[in-house]
């Protein structure tokens, strides 16, 4: 079959099982996640990183279809050199590699790398005559037998997760408002400003942060961010905030920006730890069918939209949340000994914070 074919076919399936579960209220961001859960995105089992974009909501789908708890994938052969093996008669998922530009170290006159304010190497993208197009099989690791493989930390206590949200939510450096007595929560594109209802309306501490950032991913759409990017360049490129402000409620430009920021803050609400509530996306439903039928690919562009816009918020805080993690890490058994014979602690029921709500 050619390529363009297999591609097609790929993507029509994949849209077709997303639509289907648009419809019934299950797919991937319109289903809750848990509060202090972490590890439990699609993580490949070999590097340990998580699969991005519309390989993890694939995997995500494909997991919850066959019932898998364990999040970890991994090809026939990278399994086989962690000592495992995929047990007879077991069917892998396909995921996919796409490239339209090739990644570049930026190099001064002498040659060397050039390095940003963050001391990190500077990158420019080139346009590939042929974009890369191919699939790649794996399998879940309840598939294999023989594999020896710890199971991955999967909690944080809630007051960790709000430790983590405020972090991300001051470092992304978009202004938020609270009003008291509102019951609207929006982004402001002309004056670049989150607006929320006061901390105390909310049912929770962990409400808050989950409708916090899913207005932080709008943020993402502005100019100053990625919103001004040109397609495949070192900022991406977003335009679906200012389309669907310019269009209005109701608008199939306004339904694309409310699926990336619903995608965006499972994602990042799922990175922080504070999970994600789904329910600000149940007016966008048919927008989003129609969307996925009108172009299949639209579910794969959406999920690379709101990984860039996850990456964005995260990498503007990473340096603090590190600092976060390697400080608990260092005091945890000092002050809780038992975590020397269990290092993954039983996750925390949510309890309300004092200053925080009612």
């Amino acid at each position: 079959m050619p390529k363009t074919n297999r591609q097609q076919e790929y993507y029509q399936r994949f849209a077709d099982e997303i639509i289907e579960r648009i419809k019934q209220g299950t797919a991937p961001w319109q289903k809750p996640w848990r509060p202090g859960e972490r590890s439990t995105l699609p993580t490949n089992m070999s590097s340990g990183r998580e699969y991005t974009a519309g390989n993890s909501l694939y995997l995500q789908v494909a997991a919850d279809r066959k019932g898998y708890s364990d999040p970890r994938w991994g090809t026939f052969n990278q399994i086989k050199a962690l000592g495992g093996h995929v047990r007879k008669g077991e069917k892998g998922e396909q995921i996919v590699f796409f490239a339209r530009h090739k990644k570049l170290v930026q190099r001064d006159e002498n040659g060397k790398p050039k390095l940003g304010e963050d001391g990190k190497p500077v990158y420019r993208f080139e346009p590939l005559k042929n974009p890369i197009w191919r699939t790649y099989t794996v399998f879940n690791a309840e598939q294999t037998a023989g594999l020896k493989l710890d199971r991955p930390q999967t909690s944080r206590p809630t007051w960790e997760t709000h430790r983590r949200a405020d972090v991300v939510i001051e470092e992304a450096g978009v202004p938020v408002r609270h009003v008291e007595g509102s019951d609207r929560a929006y982004y402001h594109l002309k004056r670049d400003e989150i607006t929320l209802p006061s901390r105390g309306q909310f049912p929770s501490a962990t409400h808050y942060y989950q409708t916090a950032l899913h207005e932080l991913g709008h943020a993402t759409g502005h100019k100053d961010r990625l919103g001004d990017g040109t397609p495949g360049d070192d900022r991406g490129h977003r335009p679906t905030l200012k389309e669907g402000i310019d269009k209005g409620f109701g608008s199939p430009q306004y339904a694309r920006e409310e699926l990336r920021a619903e995608i965006s803050a499972m994602m990042t609400g799922q990175q922080v730890g504070v999970g994600h509530d789904p329910a600000r996306g149940a007016a966008y439903v048919e927008g989003w069918v129609q969307a996925l039928e009108d172009d299949p690919r639209e579910i794969h562009r959406a999920a690379a939209d709101a990984q860039r816009m996850t990456n964005y918020v995260l990498d503007r805080s990473r340096n603090r949340l590190e600092g976060i993690d390697r400080h608990i890490e260092k005091h945890a058994i000092a002050d809780r000994p038992e975590l020397s014979r269990d290092k993954t602690p039983a996750p925390e029921q949510e309890r309300p914070v004092p200053e925080l709500t009612r």
